[in-house]
């Protein structure tokens, strides 16, 4: 009877334990016990190196500060990294690899929002979480379920540049230059800025900037011709400059206002003098920020690159998407996979980042990460963007 009943309890003991471990040993594709693969599609020798160096490497310092933690929850992260060269084929063959030789568990990426709208549909279909280069609202809100956007919404910032012209400077029917590349995170934006100047009484300009411009000799020719009070630019670093530059080589003197991805001190040091009028709009805090998250930013970077210097707001947007990721894994719990990741990220609220970014809120229906910005000035002495404002949302 004794016997009978040792047996008995020897066997539940058993499958008890097999039955709570099944959910964390079943296999996951790039999940095993100590260990996740994530991978990485971005532009390390194309067009947008400017913004994904510095965007990947800070992924890096990121994922190695967190594996010599100990991971999370006892795993730890390995980074897969593709060059897509800011090319949709190059970009969509990149993702296939990562699926099917690496098995990738989760994904960021592509380089540009072209690359990650094409392939989006086979994320979807293989249900791959994926922290999307996406900066329009109907990939997230109402959420599409394995997209998380990580970029600021460019629509956002267009706001905050109308409402920071009439509701702090106070300006009266001014004339607008726009100028935007010819890409898909402009493209959304031209119909949204010809609706705003409308309702602001703006008169309004429109000069296309190529996307790699480095001599702007015409477009600036035709700015000036339109002789508008405020510039308001869609644009890179590199292009960004060249626009600084050849504005002073024409002794044209306007303030130029740049949104994220060419408020960036590289366009300082880049643009020099020509950077004296130039402002920025951008959702990340500055390197140099007495801030509790910038600081242990320096630290870790000094840490593992020491003598590195200086990072720019790209290097800080890297840190933010391995902030993100680490509490969306952490949240997920030990028995991972794509749904608790997502469920994890789904239960994000109020989340401070002590100065790397803005207050994170997420949801089922809303996938947006970013919600605030804040006005920069280029300090041309400093080669840095000091904040002129507080963070803000669009209205």
């Amino acid at each position: 009877m004794k016997k009978s009943i040792f047996v008995l309890v020897i066997t539940l003991v058993i499958s008890l334990t097999l039955f709570y471990a099944h959910p964390v040993n079943a296999e996951v594709r790039g999940v095993t016990s100590d260990s996740l693969k994530l991978g990485l599609i971005c532009d390390m020798t194309g067009p947008a190196t400017d913004i994904w160096v510095p965007v990947t490497d800070a992924v890096k310092t990121r994922v190695r500060y967190l594996n010599d933690q100990g991971g999370v929850h006892g795993r730890k992260i390995k980074l897969v990294v593709e060059d897509d060269r800011f090319s949709i084929p190059i970009a969509l063959a990149a993702f296939k690899k990562l699926l099917h030789r690496d098995k990738i568990f989760a994904l960021i990426g592509a380089s540009g929002q072209g690359q990650t709208y094409a392939i989006i549909p086979q994320v979807e279909k293989e249900k791959i979480p994926l922290f999307a280069v996406v900066a329009d609202s109907k990939y997230v809100i109402p959420s599409r379920r394995y997209i998380f956007a990580i970029l600021p919404f460019y629509s956002d910032q267009v706001k905050i540049f109308f409402e920071y012209l009439w509701k702090d400077l106070k300006v009266k029917n001014p004339k607008i230059a726009f100028l935007y590349m010819d890409s898909a995170s402009s493209k959304p934006l031209v119909p949204l800025v010809r609706k705003l100047a409308n309702e602001y009484d703006a008169s309004l300009a429109e000069i296309i900037i190529p996307i790699a411009g480095l001599d702007m000799t015409s477009e600036v020719l035709r700015l000036k011709r339109e002789n508008p009070d405020y510039i308001l630019i869609n644009g890179y670093i590199g292009n960004t400059a060249s626009v600084l530059k050849a504005a002073k080589g024409f002794i044209f003197k306007r303030p130029f206002i740049v949104t994220q991805y060419g408020a960036a001190d590289t366009t300082i040091a880049l643009a020099k003098g020509a950077a004296a009028d130039l402002m920025g709009i951008n959702c990340f805090g500055s390197y140099k920020d007495d801030s509790p998250g910038m600081k242990k930013a320096r630290e870790i970077k000094e840490r593992y690159d020491p003598g590195s210097g200086h990072q720019g707001s790209d290097y800080v947007q890297g840190w933010f998407l391995g902030l993100l990721m680490e509490e969306g894994l952490k949240k997920a719990g030990r028995n991972l996979n794509g749904e608790t990741l997502i469920q994890g990220l789904e239960n994000i609220k109020g989340l401070d980042t002590q100065g790397v970014c803005g207050t994170i809120d997420l949801s089922t229906t809303d996938h947006k990460t970013i919600e605030y910005h804040r006005i920069l000035k280029a300090n041309i002495e400093k080669t840095l963007f000091v904040p002129v404002t507080d963070w803000r949302k669009a209205d």
